[in-house]
């Protein structure tokens, strides 16, 4: 349910952003674009304030995993450079991810004993939910071009993680196999074969990554050149990013608690703990973050020109 609010949140946020933009857009008769100055050959230096909501997921390999996105976004500042349909960004943010991993269910068995001192094959029948979160303090560098106002772009995006954790939920089904008997014994609370909550909280050691990035929009509105020969562009794109670290190949060692969801005592037969799936794969399935949003992105600065006093205007088009 909150997983189904935070998507909901994150697409009215992302409507409520277009819609923003098309009737500024519409409104903005004070910023006007008379003719192309890009295409001149001057340069142009801004400064920038950013900002960024959509959805984010993992993408992985495993076939028995489904993945479930959830609502990310980022908040960053930087510089960015234009001179004839040619810009370079390079900036610094604070991004925000959650997403999810839902395990199909899975069988394992353990030998044991049951509470009568039987030798005993005990059977694990597991579901469980893993809820990945990280937040990174990034380093975007973005190349592209833009012309008329549009502007395309891609590169690399340079990430350290701070505390990333993954969290796990599940439950799982106990019951005993025996050799005397054709079928599983199951729903036997006085052995302990019964239905059990577990729970695990543990940290990603993977702190270092890298992103391609690209990005993809519209220079909405734009000013001539104040008598502080100031110039001022606000921008919307779309903006995406595909990770190229997998990001379940560390792990530090699990924190694990179960407890019978029924009223059964916990028996010799359960005292054995059940580790989460991805924490049983030595070598776990490529898994990778993805993010895709709408970015807003607020620029003041002024080009060569109009710091040498001719005010023939900025971020101008017909």
């Amino acid at each position: 349910m909150i997983r189904k609010t935070t998507r909901k949140l994150a697409l009215r946020v992302m409507m409520m952003a277009v819609m923003t933009a098309l009737t500024t857009t519409a409104q903005g008769q004070s910023w006007k674009r008379h003719h192309s100055v890009f295409e001149d050959g001057d340069d142009f230096h801004f400064g920038y304030v950013s900002g960024s909501v959509g959805y984010s997921m993992l993408h992985t390999g495993a076939t028995n995993i489904v993945s479930h996105g959830d609502a990310g976004g980022a908040v960053g500042i930087g510089y960015e450079f234009r001179n004839s349909g040619l810009w370079v960004n390079l900036g610094a943010q604070m991004s925000f991810h959650r997403s999810s991993l839902a395990i199909d269910a899975y069988t394992f068995e353990l030998p044991g004993e049951d509470t009568q001192g039987k030798n005993v094959q005990l059977v694990y029948q597991v579901s469980e939910t893993d809820v990945l979160q990280w937040n990174y303090i990034d380093v975007p560098i973005l190349v592209g071009y833009y012309v008329k106002g549009f502007y395309l772009g891609g590169g690399i995006k340079l990430s350290y993680a701070i505390h990333p954790i993954t969290q796990t939920q599940g439950t799982y089904d106990l019951s005993g196999k025996y050799a005397e008997y054709a079928e599983p014994i199951s729903n036997q609370p006085q052995h302990g074969y019964t239905q059990y909550d577990f729970a695990d909280k543990r940290t990603n050691r993977l702190n270092v990554g890298a992103s391609l990035i690209g990005e993809i929009g519209y220079d909405l509105l734009s000013s001539l050149p104040t008598s502080s020969r100031i110039c001022h562009v606000l921008k919307l794109g779309f903006y995406f990013e595909y990770g190229l670290n997998n990001q379940l190949s560390k792990w530090d060692t699990p924190q694990l608690h179960i407890e019978a969801t029924s009223t059964a005592q916990m028996t010799p037969a359960t005292d054995i703990q059940v580790n989460p799936y991805l924490n049983t794969e030595s070598n776990p399935a490529r898994t990778v973050p993805f993010y895709a949003g709408v970015k807003l992105t607020y620029m003041i600065g002024s080009s060569r020109t109009a710091r040498a006093g001719f005010h023939h205007g900025c971020m101008c088009y017909n």
